[in-house]
């Protein structure tokens, strides 16, 4: 008896994969994508450190200028530069998360009335809002063109004012081309350029906000050497010990030859009195009087080593 075969399984047509869309080109990359890859590609603790220091450097250079002392000359460390940072960044940190609230609650108000429906001045009504919000943004834009190009009191003297209408300005004109867009339901630009433009009004932005940052740290470091110069009689004052006579010497400072009576009275004939600290930093000394002056004292400075003996005698 012949044995049937079994039946052959029927058989499957082959399932084909999903077609896979296109990854995005990087020039069709939205701009918050392209911020988001750089910000990646710095890092955060980089960019932090660096701010810190450069923050550091603006207001620790403002603070001793004041006493006619240059930065490079004191031989501070980054590390010094940092920490001096730190009490730069609070201010303009705040500042930006206030503005950033600011914008939020803005264009939360701005989406509300968006979506408000007035009857037939709705169009109008959202027209009206998208041209006062470019006129503002223009008008700003002028304001920084004046204040880079036109020194005087009156335009660029005023601490922030002109690198916050650069920052201020392009976005709102963006902002406003951006209402128009959700009132008319198209762009009157092509993508392309409406792209280009986005991210020029994100470097004017934040352009605007590192220069206004910067002249508030350099504000800060003036400030610090005013206060400085205030308190210099609560600071210990310094005797000096040295080999040879020091010539020129400030106001309120006393000068005593030192005789036999002390037994480095053969290495260190000369003793000054008078002088408070203001820096020890590279191998000098950085000397004023308490009474220090702008425009009227000097800055003493003196290398420390072998040849001279400091004593720190505090104020009561």
């Amino acid at each position: 008896m012949a044995t049937v075969p079994p039946p052959e399984p029927p058989s499957t047509p082959p399932v084909s994969e999903p077609a896979r869309e296109p990854e995005p080109s990087t020039d069709q990359q939205p701009v918050s994508a392209r911020i988001r890859q750089l910000a990646e590609a710095i890092g955060p603790t980089t960019l932090a450190t660096a701010l810190l220091v450069y923050f550091g450097y603006v207001a620790t250079r403002a603070r001793y200028q004041y006493f006619g002392v240059p930065l490079d000359m004191t031989g501070l460390s980054n590390q010094d530069l940092m920490l001096q940072g730190l009490e730069v960044v609070y201010v303009p940190a705040a500042l930006m998360f206030l503005g950033v609230l600011t914008c939020v609650a803005i264009h939360a108000f701005v989406k509300w009335l968006l979506a408000r429906d007035t009857g037939d001045d709705t169009a109008t009504t959202h027209a009206l809002l998208a041209y006062l919000i470019m006129l503002v943004g223009v008008l700003l834009i002028a304001r920084a063109i004046i204040g880079m190009f036109v020194q005087d009191s009156d335009t660029s003297v005023i601490i922030g004012a002109t690198p916050l209408s650069l920052a201020i300005g392009p976005a709102a004109v963006a902002y406003g081309i951006w209402v128009y867009t959700q009132q008319r339901g198209r762009t009157p630009l092509s993508r392309r350029l409406a792209r280009n433009g986005a991210l020029c009004a994100v470097g004017l932005f934040i352009a605007g906000l590192f220069w206004a940052s910067t002249q508030l740290a350099w504000a800060y470091g003036t400030g610090r050497g005013e206060e400085d110069a205030s308190r210099l009689d609560l600071r210990p004052e310094v005797v000096i010990d040295t080999k040879e006579p020091l010539d020129g010497l400030p106001t309120g400072v006393t000068a005593t030859r030192l005789d036999g009576f002390e037994k480095e009275a053969t290495a260190y004939r000369h003793r000054y009195a008078g002088f408070r600290l203001l820096l020890s930093s590279g191998g000098r000394l950085f000397l004023v009087t308490p009474d220090w002056e702008l425009g009227r004292d000097r800055t003493i400075v003196l290398p420390y080593g072998d040849d001279i003996r400091v004593q720190l005698m505090p104020q009561p």
